[in-house]
């Protein structure tokens, strides 16, 4: 009984030991974002964020429109069903939301686990397709001249840098920002559960070319963002508002959540909306950022955001993935683009078949076709069979 009672004693000495020395680690190296973290993902049962994070944030208000747009209802819509191995595979994804939009008319719509059409969850990086709008919003109406401008002309810290817009655009800068969604001391963690991401942006420096390799790095996506709020002179959420929530029809007001209390929104991630309202998104862009006649962005831009980038692959290959912010592929020959985020987001734009697809869910593929996670194919089939494509 001594022994043991010596053994577990020694154990527990052990194990405080390492306990305090990595508290002092995190206090001495400044990495205090490591209690957020851990506080949110550990202590709370799991590995990585959760899709309904957005209430641990501070955040700001993107205003929904004094007259939402209502989706038209098809009269085949309360007899659509998934078959029962979709509906399975749709459970083993963890789908929240799942909605099929043909010939603008809404034709299937089914929620899990307490979602409705009026939940929030976390677009994660579907944002990213959010700032690219924005970036065209801005060059519509004159705050940015040209996506080949430096990006020191909006951000002074920035002004040596050969680093444009589109550069970030279409994630080809040369900074040496580290996107690993497993390493806590990698850009999003530090970024997404530290406070302060303007600061963060300095530690990195570039390394690389410009505007030859697509390397996807989501600091990328928040210098955007900063640029977006400099060149404008409004916040992200409020030119959000403007220029993309009240067109577009929005019903409920959305979240963009900030890196602290009246800081800068997480632009390459963290918009928080219901289904609905991101497939009215979609359908601006099924619209080619046309709404009610009204042309958000330039013509130019629109296609050059939904079609690959003239960059290469890291393996050497031509790029064939991605846009402006915007994922590209095929399916059955028609070409599409599609929002993503990472935990299965998806806003699935199909132009030829007048087809949007959104789903949420907190899992997604972990297999890959040319770049592309294979669930989102999976819905698609889902949807052409239920509307006969």
């Amino acid at each position: 009984m001594n022994k043991m009672l010596s053994i577990l004693k020694k154990t527990v000495i052990a194990i405080g030991s390492i306990l305090l020395i990595a508290l002092l680690y995190i206090l001495i190296s400044g990495n205090t974002y490591f209690f957020f973290m851990l506080r949110h993902t550990i202590f709370e049962g799991r590995m990585g964020p959760n899709i309904d994070d957005y209430v641990h944030y501070d955040s700001r208000v993107i205003e929904a429109s004094d007259a939402p747009f209502e989706w038209p209802i098809h009269e085949s819509y309360s007899t659509n069903e998934l078959s029962k191995a979709d509906a399975a595979f749709a459970e083993k994804m963890e789908t929240k939301a799942l909605l099929v939009i043909h010939n603008d008319q809404l034709k299937f719509e089914q929620y899990w686990d307490g979602y409705s059409d009026s939940s929030k969850s976390n677009s994660w990086s579907m944002a990213k397709s959010m700032c690219s709008h924005l970036i065209g919003c801005a060059l519509k109406d004159g705050s940015i001249k040209s996506i080949d401008q430096k990006i020191g002309d909006y951000l002074p810290e920035y002004q040596n840098d050969p680093v444009t817009i589109r550069h970030l655009l279409t994630m080809s800068s040369g900074y040496d920002f580290y996107e690993s969604y497993q390493n806590p001391f990698g850009f999003t963690a530090r970024s997404l559960y530290g406070n302060n991401s303007r600061k963060l942006m300095k530690r990195y420096s570039l390394t690389d070319e410009n505007g030859t390799i697509f390397n996807y790095k989501s600091a990328n996506t928040q210098l955007l963002g900063f640029i977006i709020s400099e060149a404008t002179g409004k916040t992200l959420s409020e030119y959000a508002s403007e220029k993309l929530w009240k067109p577009i029809g929005a019903k409920y007001d959305a979240l963009w959540s900030l890196d602290h209390k009246n800081g800068d929104e997480l632009a390459y991630c963290c918009v928080n909306t219901n289904a609905r309202d991101y497939a009215k998104f979609g359908r601006l862009y099924l619209n080619e950022g046309i709404v009610d006649d009204d042309t958000l962005i330039p013509m130019w831009y629109f296609n050059e955001a939904t079609e690959p980038a003239p960059l290469q692959l890291k393996s050497g290959e031509p790029n064939d993935r991605y846009g402006f912010q915007w994922w590209c592929s095929e399916y059955e020959g028609e070409e599409f683009f599609y929002a993503h985020g990472i935990d299965g987001q998806y806003i699935l734009i199909l132009p030829e078949s007048d087809l949007i697809v959104v789903r949420l869910g907190q899992k997604r593929s972990s297999e890959r076709l040319k770049g592309h996670p294979t669930d989102i194919y999976e819905y698609l089939r889902m949807a052409k069979n239920m509307v006969g494509l």
